[in-house]
């Protein structure tokens, strides 16, 4: 029985992650001396059931942070998060003035375009994705935005 079990929840996190797909992840070029990146990604999740972020990790970072941009009181602000929903069925879009994954403590090296960051979502439940994430130039950023904003 003690094993049935073990496979049956090492077998969770497989069917979790065979609903979900990231595209058009990208993390923008940071400014010389900037301490935070943020990274963008459309999460799709093609299962019948709402799936949940609840943290993220990538290396060179001191502290991963899920967030929100928001305008509160004209001012923009952004707000942590206890997770990121995923609808069933549907997708979230992380892109700037939204949703996004904040990557707070650069370290040296900094990432600059061309480097690729690995970011590991972990969802509800104890699954995990890793995503490989561009860093693209800030002039590339602008078509990103724009083609974000269809989804």
């Amino acid at each position: 029985m003690r094993k049935l079990m073990f496979a049956a929840a090492m077998l969770l996190p497989l069917s979790v992650m065979a609903e979900i797909k990231v595209v058009d992840a990208w993390i923008p070029e940071a400014p010389p001396n900037a301490q935070a990146m943020a990274a963008f990604m459309v999460i799709e999740n093609d299962d019948d059931k709402v799936v949940n972020v609840v943290n993220a990790f990538a290396p060179g970072f001191n502290t991963i942070e899920l967030h929100k941009s928001v305008e509160i009181d004209g001012m923009h602000k952004m707000l942590k998060q206890d997770k990121l929903e995923i609808p069933a069925m549907g997708s979230l879009t992380l892109k700037p003035g939204s949703y996004h994954i904040m990557l707070i403590g650069v370290q040296d090296p900094r990432p600059k375009a061309g480097d690729v960051i690995p970011v590991r979502l972990d969802f509800e439940g104890g699954a995990q994705m890793t995503v490989q994430v561009p860093v693209k130039k800030r002039a590339d950023m602008m078509q990103r935005m724009q083609k974000m904003q269809g989804h």
